[in-house]
């Protein structure tokens, strides 16, 4: 999930690296200056911290004066950036060039240049491939939901390191027209498809009507047009006086808090939806009214349910609101903010917060346990689920007529 906000650059950090490059300067700050005990110009703290980044500077020097090739400048200082932000150790942290930035941006609205799937990281560090949307150039290549993607125009894509999902993202996207080669791992097959990219608009919600007056919707991210497909359902489907509502979170990797609290809002009662809490312990509740769809109703669930998805199922289990039926989701209770700097159009995204539903409960690292707890027959969720195909939707079916039931 991000929060996006903007911020300028610290001063401090500019006074640091000038420093740091004029030894001028440096005898300025320390007071140095021959024949004289000096006045510092800079607190103790900052002090230190110059002197911590001068090996920064050191090593810069050294790689453009002595590498045995030449080298860019702007790229020593990107790979520093990256560096600083690895060092985090946290797979959410981590610095967007101007061109990246605009990437994530059209991906959130549901536009950009690329193949038309949705892929995520599992646990094991392996990129899979979610979903993938019709009538685009993913699914006339072939390429099929569980796919792992294992290479990308011949580089190994997908290892332990928290940026393979950034890079696989990146690296499949690219200008209008032209071919990305994928290496792709289907079962004990290996396949090499070549797929043109082009200006893909995906809808990140779609929606229908099931037998017996059930009203299904799948949300693959809650980013783009989610919260707007998702209040068209709920009018489509007071309109076919519908009995209940499966919403389907499966392999759903997550998106924007926004986006989930205003799907939260139109089908949860009065009270708090989740909360964030920063690590000085401030504290942000968002919140639903009153209003709301009061069909009954259960979510679906796996294992790579992660983040928005997550916030849905656990704040419907904390309001008692329906049931949730499937696997233990992906366990990821953190909160990210999108940083954009206004100078030349880069970023970074980092973690800046816990969340917990309205019971206090966290779900870092241990997921939300569904209510009904129901294996996948199969290796991966149809595209198109059906209770004939999908007994996790059966299941959900089964449990949401009991729900039906008991109000009757």
């Amino acid at each position: 999930m991000k929060n996006r906000s903007m911020r300028t650059a610290a001063l401090i950090w500019a006074a640091i690296m000038i420093a740091v490059i004029s030894s001028t300067a440096t005898m300025l700050l320390t007071g140095r200056t021959a024949g004289s005990g000096g006045v510092r110009w800079v607190s103790n703290e900052q002090y230190a911290m110059i002197e911590r980044y001068g090996r920064l500077d050191e090593v810069r020097s050294t790689l453009m004066e002595q590498y045995y090739q030449p080298l860019q400048e702007d790229d020593l200082v990107l790979g520093a950036i990256r560096g600083m932000t690895a060092a985090v150790q946290d797979d959410y942290t981590f610095y967007y060039t101007p061109e990246e930035l605009l990437q994530e941006n059209q991906n959130t609205e549901g536009r950009y240049h690329g193949i038309g799937v949705l892929i995520g990281q599992n646990a094991e560090g392996s990129i899979e491939v979610l979903r993938v949307y019709p009538d685009t150039p993913a699914e006339e290549a072939g390429i099929q939901t569980g796919d792992f993607i294992t290479g990308i125009d011949g580089e190994r894509i997908g290892s332990d390191g928290g940026k393979a999902y950034e890079e696989a993202v990146a690296m499949i996207r690219g200008e209008e027209n032209t071919e990305v080669q994928l290496d792709i791992l289907r079962g004990n097959q290996v396949l090499k498809l070549s797929v043109r990219r082009e200006n893909v608009t995906v809808s990140y919600a779609d929606y229908r009507m099931l037998e017996d007056g059930i009203g299904y919707i799948s949300i693959s991210q809650f980013s783009g047009d989610a919260a707007d497909r998702f209040t068209d359902a709920l009018q489509y489907f007071a309109a076919q006086n519908a009995r209940g509502m499966i919403i389907d979170v499966r392999n759903d990797p997550g998106g924007l808090l926004t986006t989930v609290n205003r799907i939260a809002d139109s089908i949860l009662p009065e009270g708090v939806i989740v909360y964030i809490q920063d690590r000085e312990g401030k504290r942000t509740d968002y919140y639903s009214d009153e209003n709301y769809s009061d069909l009954p109703l259960v979510v679906l669930v796996n294992d790579m349910s992660a983040s928005a998805s997550e916030i849905l199922a656990a704040s419907v289990q904390a309001l008692n609101r329906g049931k949730v039926v499937g696997t233990t989701t992906f366990g990821k209770g953190i909160v990210q903010t999108l940083i954009s700097f206004d100078e030349d159009g880069a970023g970074m995204q980092l973690t800046t917060s816990s969340y917990y539903d309205a019971n206090g409960r966290s779900i870092q690292g241990v997921g939300v346990v569904p209510d009904y707890e129901i294996p996948l027959d199969g290796e991966r969720v149809p595209l198109d689920p059906d209770p004939v195909s999908d007994n996790q939707l059966k299941e959900g079916l089964r449990v949401l007529e009991e729900i039906i039931a008991g109000i009757e």
